[in-house]
Protein backbone atom coordinates (compact mmCIF):
# COMPACT_ATOMS: atom_id res chain seq x y z
CA UNK A 1 0.00 0.00 0.00
CA UNK A 2 1.42 3.38 -1.02
CA UNK A 3 0.30 6.71 0.38
CA UNK A 4 1.15 9.74 2.49
CA UNK A 5 1.74 8.94 6.16
CA UNK A 6 3.84 11.87 7.37
CA UNK A 7 2.01 12.33 10.68
CA UNK A 8 2.33 8.68 11.62
CA UNK A 9 6.01 8.59 10.72
CA UNK A 10 6.66 11.82 12.63
CA UNK A 11 4.95 10.41 15.71
CA UNK A 12 7.05 7.26 15.49
CA UNK A 13 10.16 9.40 15.24
CA UNK A 14 9.25 11.36 18.37
CA UNK A 15 8.52 8.19 20.33
CA UNK A 16 11.79 6.71 19.11
CA UNK A 17 13.82 9.69 20.33
CA UNK A 18 12.18 9.56 23.77
CA UNK A 19 12.84 5.83 24.03
CA UNK A 20 16.49 6.23 23.05
CA UNK A 21 17.03 9.03 25.59
CA UNK A 22 15.95 6.77 28.44
CA UNK A 23 18.84 4.31 28.18
CA UNK A 24 22.56 4.95 27.52
CA UNK A 25 24.27 3.06 24.69
CA UNK A 26 26.29 -0.02 25.56
CA UNK A 27 29.37 -1.43 23.91
CA UNK A 28 28.62 -4.35 21.60
CA UNK A 29 31.36 -6.69 20.31
CA UNK A 30 31.72 -6.35 16.54
CA UNK A 31 31.05 -9.17 14.09
CA UNK A 32 34.29 -9.68 12.18
CA UNK A 33 35.74 -12.23 9.84
CA UNK A 34 39.29 -13.59 10.11
CA UNK A 35 40.70 -10.54 8.34
CA UNK A 36 39.25 -8.24 11.00
CA UNK A 37 36.71 -6.75 8.57
CA UNK A 38 32.96 -6.73 9.11
CA UNK A 39 31.53 -10.18 8.44
CA UNK A 40 28.80 -9.68 5.84
CA UNK A 41 27.66 -13.33 5.81
CA UNK A 42 24.46 -12.34 7.67
CA UNK A 43 23.83 -9.34 5.41
CA UNK A 44 23.46 -6.90 3.87
CA UNK A 45 23.91 -8.91 0.69
CA UNK A 46 24.83 -8.32 -2.90
CA UNK A 47 22.23 -9.43 -5.44
CA UNK A 48 24.63 -12.16 -6.58
CA UNK A 49 24.65 -13.64 -3.07
CA UNK A 50 20.94 -14.29 -2.62
CA UNK A 51 19.12 -17.42 -3.72
CA UNK A 52 16.13 -15.49 -5.12
CA UNK A 53 17.07 -12.41 -7.15
CA UNK A 54 13.49 -11.56 -8.11
CA UNK A 55 12.32 -9.08 -5.47
CA UNK A 56 8.59 -9.70 -5.87
CA UNK A 57 8.94 -13.47 -5.53
CA UNK A 58 11.21 -13.04 -2.51
CA UNK A 59 8.75 -10.55 -0.91
CA UNK A 60 11.15 -7.64 -1.12
CA UNK A 61 10.39 -4.09 -2.23
CA UNK A 62 12.37 -3.30 -5.39
CA UNK A 63 13.78 0.24 -5.34
CA UNK A 64 16.37 -0.24 -8.04
CA UNK A 65 19.77 -0.26 -6.34
CA UNK A 66 18.19 -1.43 -3.08
CA UNK A 67 15.75 -4.21 -2.30
CA UNK A 68 14.14 -4.06 1.15
CA UNK A 69 12.32 -6.78 3.11
CA UNK A 70 8.57 -6.35 3.51
CA UNK A 71 7.84 -6.72 7.22
CA UNK A 72 4.63 -6.21 9.18
CA UNK A 73 4.26 -2.76 10.73
CA UNK A 74 7.25 -1.42 8.78
CA UNK A 75 6.93 1.91 6.97
CA UNK A 76 9.22 2.82 4.09
CA UNK A 77 9.57 6.31 2.68
CA UNK A 78 11.59 7.09 -0.42
CA UNK A 79 13.34 10.42 0.13
CA UNK A 80 13.46 12.76 -2.86
CA UNK A 81 16.17 15.25 -3.77
CA UNK A 82 14.46 18.66 -3.80
CA UNK A 83 16.62 19.98 -6.64
CA UNK A 84 16.70 17.03 -9.03
CA UNK A 85 13.41 15.41 -8.01
CA UNK A 86 15.18 12.04 -8.04
CA UNK A 87 15.09 9.43 -5.24
CA UNK A 88 18.15 9.85 -3.01
CA UNK A 89 17.61 7.62 0.03
CA UNK A 90 15.23 5.39 1.93
CA UNK A 91 13.85 5.96 5.43
CA UNK A 92 12.52 2.90 7.28
CA UNK A 93 10.45 3.12 10.48
CA UNK A 94 9.97 -0.04 12.54
CA UNK A 95 8.76 -0.12 16.14
CA UNK A 96 10.72 2.58 18.01
CA UNK A 97 13.63 2.72 15.58
CA UNK A 98 14.36 4.43 12.29
CA UNK A 99 17.12 3.99 9.72
CA UNK A 100 18.01 6.11 6.71
CA UNK A 101 19.84 4.14 4.03
CA UNK A 102 21.85 5.24 1.00
CA UNK A 103 24.03 3.20 -1.34
CA UNK A 104 27.13 4.33 -3.22
CA UNK A 105 29.66 2.98 -5.68
CA UNK A 106 32.95 2.07 -4.00
CA UNK A 107 36.44 0.87 -4.94
CA UNK A 108 37.03 -2.81 -5.59
CA UNK A 109 39.57 -2.76 -2.77
CA UNK A 110 36.96 -1.52 -0.27
CA UNK A 111 37.54 1.32 2.15
CA UNK A 112 34.48 3.31 1.11
CA UNK A 113 33.05 3.37 4.64
CA UNK A 114 36.36 4.42 6.17
CA UNK A 115 36.53 7.46 3.89
CA UNK A 116 32.85 8.31 4.42
CA UNK A 117 33.30 7.99 8.17
CA UNK A 118 35.99 10.67 8.18
CA UNK A 119 33.75 12.99 6.16
CA UNK A 120 30.90 12.48 8.64
CA UNK A 121 33.17 13.21 11.61
CA UNK A 122 34.33 16.48 10.04
CA UNK A 123 30.80 17.51 9.15
CA UNK A 124 29.45 16.84 12.64
CA UNK A 125 32.36 18.58 14.35
CA UNK A 126 31.90 21.62 12.08
CA UNK A 127 28.22 21.76 13.00
CA UNK A 128 28.85 21.70 16.73
CA UNK A 129 27.87 18.08 17.31
CA UNK A 130 29.71 15.50 19.36
CA UNK A 131 30.83 12.19 17.90
CA UNK A 132 32.58 9.07 19.20
CA UNK A 133 33.99 6.18 17.18
CA UNK A 134 33.09 2.76 18.58
CA UNK A 135 33.18 -0.87 17.58
CA UNK A 136 29.69 -2.33 17.19
CA UNK A 137 27.68 -4.99 15.43
CA UNK A 138 28.56 -3.54 12.02
CA UNK A 139 32.23 -2.95 12.72
CA UNK A 140 33.45 0.60 13.28
CA UNK A 141 30.52 2.95 13.93
CA UNK A 142 30.00 6.60 14.80
CA UNK A 143 27.77 7.56 17.74
CA UNK A 144 26.80 11.22 17.68
CA UNK A 145 24.63 13.85 19.35
CA UNK A 146 23.51 16.92 17.43
CA UNK A 147 21.37 19.90 18.38
CA UNK A 148 18.19 20.27 16.34
CA UNK A 149 15.46 22.91 16.26
CA UNK A 150 11.87 21.85 15.58
CA UNK A 151 9.20 23.75 13.64
CA UNK A 152 8.11 25.55 16.82
CA UNK A 153 11.61 26.84 17.55
CA UNK A 154 12.37 24.41 20.38
CA UNK A 155 15.88 22.99 20.52
CA UNK A 156 17.05 19.64 21.79
CA UNK A 157 19.74 17.02 21.34
CA UNK A 158 19.19 14.10 19.01
CA UNK A 159 21.29 10.97 19.15
CA UNK A 160 22.36 9.27 15.93
CA UNK A 161 24.36 6.19 15.05
CA UNK A 162 26.17 5.97 11.73
CA UNK A 163 27.14 2.59 10.32
CA UNK A 164 28.57 1.57 6.98
CA UNK A 165 29.13 -1.71 5.18
CA UNK A 166 31.50 -2.28 2.28
CA UNK A 167 30.39 -4.78 -0.37
CA UNK A 168 31.63 -5.74 -3.83
CA UNK A 169 32.14 -2.31 -5.46
CA UNK A 170 29.45 -0.74 -3.28
CA UNK A 171 29.06 0.79 0.15
CA UNK A 172 25.87 1.09 2.17
CA UNK A 173 25.70 3.99 4.62
CA UNK A 174 23.00 3.99 7.28
CA UNK A 175 21.98 6.52 9.92
CA UNK A 176 20.00 5.06 12.81
CA UNK A 177 17.72 7.12 15.04
CA UNK A 178 15.66 6.56 18.17
CA UNK A 179 15.97 2.99 19.42
CA UNK A 180 18.26 2.34 16.46
CA UNK A 181 20.85 4.66 18.00
CA UNK A 182 21.00 2.50 21.15
CA UNK A 183 22.68 -0.86 20.42
CA UNK A 184 20.81 -2.74 23.15
CA UNK A 185 17.45 -1.60 21.71
CA UNK A 186 18.35 -1.66 18.03
CA UNK A 187 17.91 -5.29 16.99
CA UNK A 188 14.57 -4.90 15.11
CA UNK A 189 15.78 -2.04 12.93
CA UNK A 190 19.22 -3.65 12.54
CA UNK A 191 17.53 -6.69 11.02
CA UNK A 192 16.12 -4.43 8.31
CA UNK A 193 19.64 -3.28 7.50
CA UNK A 194 20.96 -6.83 7.45
CA UNK A 195 18.14 -7.89 5.12
CA UNK A 196 19.02 -5.31 2.47
CA UNK A 197 19.98 -6.54 -0.98
CA UNK A 198 22.18 -4.24 -3.08
CA UNK A 199 21.91 -4.20 -6.87
CA UNK A 200 24.92 -2.20 -8.06
CA UNK A 201 24.99 -3.17 -11.74
CA UNK A 202 28.07 -3.49 -13.93
CA UNK A 203 28.43 0.12 -15.07
CA UNK A 204 31.72 1.85 -14.27
CA UNK A 205 31.27 4.81 -11.93
CA UNK A 206 33.57 6.83 -9.68
CA UNK A 207 33.67 5.84 -6.00
CA UNK A 208 31.14 7.81 -3.99
CA UNK A 209 28.59 8.01 -6.81
CA UNK A 210 25.08 7.39 -5.42
CA UNK A 211 23.54 4.22 -6.79
CA UNK A 212 20.32 4.85 -8.68
CA UNK A 213 17.10 4.35 -6.73
CA UNK A 214 13.72 4.03 -8.41
CA UNK A 215 10.21 4.60 -7.09
CA UNK A 216 8.09 1.52 -6.43
CA UNK A 217 5.49 0.63 -9.01
CA UNK A 218 2.38 2.82 -8.74
CA UNK A 219 4.10 5.68 -6.87
CA UNK A 220 4.05 9.25 -8.15
CA UNK A 221 7.25 11.24 -8.38
CA UNK A 222 5.80 14.21 -6.47
CA UNK A 223 4.37 12.28 -3.55
CA UNK A 224 7.40 11.11 -1.53
CA UNK A 225 5.74 7.70 -1.29
CA UNK A 226 5.57 5.66 1.85
CA UNK A 227 5.01 1.95 1.84
CA UNK A 228 3.34 0.23 4.79
CA UNK A 229 4.64 -3.23 5.62
CA UNK A 230 1.09 -4.59 5.95
CA UNK A 231 0.38 -5.99 2.52
CA UNK A 232 -1.67 -8.63 0.78
CA UNK A 233 -0.03 -11.28 -1.32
Amino acid sequence: MIGRKRKKAAAAAEDAEQSAAADPPTEVPPAQDESGLFDRSSGPHDITEVAQSDARTAQRLDLGALQLPLLDQMEIRVEMDQESGEPMGVLVVLEDGMVQVRAFAAPRSGGGWEEARQDIRRSLAGGGGTVDEREGRFGTELHASVQLTDDEGRTGMQRMRFVGVDGPRWMVQATLYGAGAVPEQAQPIEEVLRSLVVVRGDAAMPPGTPLTLTLPEGAHEDSEPEVDGDHDE
